[in-house]
This record gives structure tokens, sequence and C-alpha cells, in this order.
């Protein structure tokens, strides 16, 4: 089974009698499942509805882990400190323990180990591991080949793939990687989101890229169908990657069976496969 230890995340712990309340009212999905042991997908906002972090939140014996990119993790730690006013919650990082992910569903590893989390986004991706570094055995690998496992499935990664203060949820599927939930009730930056889902708005999307033998260029490259920009570059291993895209232009190189180029490099784009809600061509003004 490969496994691959993740320095590029860390952990920061949420304790006290009112760490769920608190977290309910800031996060993008409902976090009542923790009770159940399962690790929870979601994102905070700005108060108009723009990215700002993504994470995984964890039930852990003393109070609830955010496993969230280590680069991000102090901007995190301030945001939430602004938001915690009287809360009876304390705020601590956690900078002793690990972040390891594990694939291959049908390895037998399975997620009544303590410390392991079923990956709530895709079972493809498997789990993430808390806790000390791990020697799982036979499979060890680096970063890259989870990273480049990312991609193969079409993921996007919050730190790699938006952009703070400017992207929307749900032009990154985060309904189809159960990372937002239309019912949980109100949280800062819930009625941008709701509204797009309602009106359909989501004019761009992310779409999965393949080159043939080129590499792909860096992120924020644009991408263009022809003499029109059809979108961006986002994070990308060797021919493959991601793409934000507009979402006609996309429909447009599908039925006319047209590549797309960045760079030096002719593209191939398709949908992830995980995508369940395709989005479709609008012509209303995005929020």
């Amino acid at each position: 089974m490969p496994y691959a230890q993740l320095d590029d995340r860390g952990l920061l712990k949420v304790s006290g009698e009112e760490a769920v309340a608190f977290l309910q009212g800031l996060v993008s999905n409902d976090v009542r499942p923790l009770a159940q042991n399962r690790a929870v997908y979601a994102a905070m906002l700005t108060p108009q509805g723009r990215f700002l972090h993504d994470f995984f939140l964890l039930p852990w014996p003393d109070g609830i882990l955010i496993d969230v990119s280590s680069a991000r993790l102090p901007d995190l730690l301030q945001r939430l400190t602004l938001y915690r006013l009287r809360s009876k919650i304390n705020l601590e990082p956690m900078p002793g323990m690990s972040v390891t992910a594990a694939w291959e569903r049908d390895s037998g590893f399975g997620i009544q180990d303590s410390g392991v989390f079923s990956d709530p986004r895709l079972p493809e991706l498997g789990w993430r591991i808390i806790g000390e570094a791990v020697d799982l055995g036979p499979g060890r690998a680096d970063a890259e080949a989870y990273e480049r496992h990312r991609l193969d499935l079409g993921v996007p990664d919050g730190s790699r793939d938006m952009i703070a203060d400017k992207s929307l949820l749900l032009e990154f599927g985060f309904e189809d990687l159960h990372g937002v939930d239309f019912a949980k009730g109100c949280y800062v930056g819930q009625e941008v989101t709701a509204r797009s889902k309602h009106r359909g708005q989501v004019r761009r999307f992310i779409y999965h890229v393949r080159a043939g033998g080129d590499m792909l260029p860096l992120p924020g490259t644009p991408v263009m169908l022809g003499d029109v920009q059809a979108g961006e570059m986002r994070s990308s291993l060797g021919n493959t990657g991601l793409a934000l895209l507009k979402v006609a232009e996309a429909e447009k190189a599908e039925a006319g069976r047209l590549m797309f180029h960045a760079g030096t490099a002719a593209l191939k784009a398709s949908l992830p496969q995980w995508v369940t809600r395709p989005p479709a061509a609008v012509t209303i003004d995005a929020v």
C-alpha cells in the first residue's frame, strides 16, 4: 500500500466546551459527523463568500484537530482568534504531530485504527493518518507520489489551486467533494455560496487537463482556445494537471473536439470523473 508523509500539512487543535458550536458557525460543512468519529472536509470563507482556507476537521480525544496547509496555518489561527470573542474554546498549534496519506482502498487498512480517518472527499483518496511519523512497511513513497495521485483523480487542493479572497467553492466542485452542506444553516459566506448554487451561477469550473508529451506550464499561465483566453492553469505534475476554465469554452471545445493551449503545450480537458453535477454554461452575471 503506498503511503507518504505530508510535510506541507500542519495541525491546529480546537478544544473547549463550545468547540463544535464555534466551528459550526464558521465553516462551510456540517461538523456534527465528528461525533461519529468521522472526518469532515470544509472551508472557511470571507463574508463575501470567497475562499480563505480548506481543511479537514478530525475528532480527537481532547478536542478537534484541523489538518491544514502548514504554510497557511498562522493565517488560519489568526482568523479563528479574531472570531473567538467570548467563545469557550482554546486554539493550539500541534507542531509535534504529522499527517500521513495512504491510498489503495483494497489494502485491508481500515478506519478502526486509532488516528486513521477515511478521506471524506473521495474513497479513492484513501486515509489521513494523524500522529507521529508512521512506518506502514513496503510502499513508502514521497509526497510527490501522493500529489500525482491527487492530480490523476482531478481533485483540487485549496492551497495549490484556489486563490484566497477570490475563488468560489462551487467552481472547485466542493459539493461533489462533500465540502459544503446547503442544509446546515448559517455560516460566514453562506449566503453567496447558496445563491451561486440555486441560480446556477458557476461560469468557471475546475477541469482535469492532460498534455501529450509536454510538461504543463506554471499555475496562472493562460489557457487559450484559439484566440480566446478560456481560463488559466492550476497545479500540475509533468503532463497532468488542473485548469480553471470557462464552462462555455470547455463545452465549445468538447463539441468541436478542439484542443486548448497553455504555453507550448496542447491540452485536452475533461471533467473529473467524480463530478456528478456537471456545470452548464450560463449567461447570468456571476456574483
